[in-house]
């Protein structure tokens, strides 16, 4: 009977935080569409319910790019395979950097240096080095009738660059941090270098390195846009953003910006959710 009343009450609890969550979100939407009929002005804010509109026909065709839904998936794939290049470049270098204080002080102050650089003020480069070059093109490939003849090696670039510094400084000091009671443990119970790397520095330094992981991939996914307005751009969801923008189709320019929030949120909670299991024993220390 007490169980049964516990249980009761916490899924009251959890159903009261739910509706508490949703008041603000709520009041926001109402106050839009208020704003939005007060102001008559699509072109300028468009109603709640036109957007609400385009997010739920995610098939249907827009302003002659392709739908809502090709769009985001261009984007997406875009963004992952830029910030893929990121971690198998940044966490291979930032655990030689957090292992080697020699190659720490060889590398860091060409870190430093290029760090302040935001991946925006990388699309003359990227323009001018990489050109419309796709990623078949760099293989020779000139057509493959697949979505990589969408993906251009300057945006490749400009989200690799995105997820960079995050990955790599969250990773140098994961590594370095390791606490040495946890090392000294491991050699007086006969670990040698290799397995004091891999059974105790490695998981050590996961916590922090899957926290740089989540804040390179939320900076990849907010330069998409970015890496969009590159010439040779013809899909993407930045791309879709720009073009609605230049014909003042102000519902699917604010369906875009949705959609890149809901898809950010989710590629976060993915990462949040493979960091809790494989960190899991960090919740143990406390």
């Amino acid at each position: 009977m007490l169980s049964e009343r516990s249980a009761n009450n916490g899924t009251a609890r959890k159903i009261s935080h739910t509706l508490q969550s949703l008041i603000l979100p709520i009041s926001f939407l109402v106050l839009w569409e208020l704003i939005a009929v007060w102001a008559a002005n699509p072109a300028l804010i468009p109603r709640f319910t036109t957007v609400l509109g385009v997010l739920l026909n995610p098939l249907q065709e827009l302003v002659g790019t392709g739908s809502l839904l090709h769009n985001t998936l261009v984007s997406l794939f875009r963004v992952v395979l830029g910030f893929a290049v990121s971690v198998v470049v940044c966490v291979p270098l930032g655990i030689f950097m957090g292992t080697s204080k020699t190659l720490h002080r060889l590398v860091n102050p060409l870190v430093e240096l290029f760090r302040p650089l935001c991946p925006i003020a990388w699309i003359p480069f990227a323009m001018a080095v990489f050109k419309t070059t796709t990623v078949p093109q760099l293989f020779g490939v000139r057509f493959t009738e697949t979505i990589l003849d969408s993906v251009q090696i300057g945006m490749v670039f400009i989200i690799f660059w995105g997820g960079l510094f995050p990955i790599l400084l969250n990773t140098i000091h994961g590594v370095a941090g390791v606490r040495g009671l946890l090392l000294e443990t491991a050699r007086v119970l006969g670990a040698d270098k290799q397995k004091t790397f891999w059974k105790v520095v490695i998981p050590a330094a996961l916590p922090d390195i899957m926290t740089g992981l989540r804040i390179g991939l939320g900076i990849a996914w907010m330069v998409i846009i970015a890496a969009e307005m590159l010439p040779g751009s013809d899909s993407g969801i930045g791309y879709l953003i720009m073009y609605a923008y230049e014909l003042a189709e102000m519902q699917i320019l604010v369906a875009g910006m949705i959609v890149i929030g809901i898809m950010g949120l989710g590629l976060n909670h993915g990462l949040q959710l493979i960091s809790n299991r494989v960190s899991n024993w960090k919740a143990l220390e406390r």
